[in-house]
C-alpha cells in the first residue's frame, strides 16, 4: 500500500458550543469516512450516500443563513425544533 504524504485529513475549525462560548469543532477523514466532532458531545460518522445528503444539507442551510443575514428578523422568529 502507497501512502501519501501531505494530504490533509483533519481540519479543526472555530464553532460555538452549546453556551455559545467560542469552541473547536473537528472534521477528519478516515478510510472513506467522514466524522464531525462538536464541542460538546460525541462524534458521528458519515459514510457514502450520507455524505452527499449532509452535504446537500449544509449547503441548503448555509444558503438559508444567508437569506436571513440579508432579511431583517426577530431572532427566534421562523424556526421549528428539530
Amino acid at each position: 500500500m502507497r501512502l501519501t504524504m501531505g494530504v490533509q485529513r483533519e481540519w479543526l475549525l472555530h464553532c460555538s458550543d452549546s453556551y455559545a462560548d467560542r469552541a473547536v469543532c473537528e472534521v477528519s477523514v478516515s478510510a472513506g469516512a467522514v466524522e464531525i466532532a462538536g464541542p460538546d458531545g460525541p462524534a458521528f460518522t458519515l459514510e457514502g450516500s450520507e455524505i452527499v445528503r449532509f452535504r446537500a444539507a449544509l449547503d441548503a442551510a448555509i444558503d438559508q443563513s444567508e437569506i436571513d443575514l440579508g432579511t431583517p428578523h426577530e431572532v427566534g422568529e421562523g424556526t421549528e425544533p428539530a
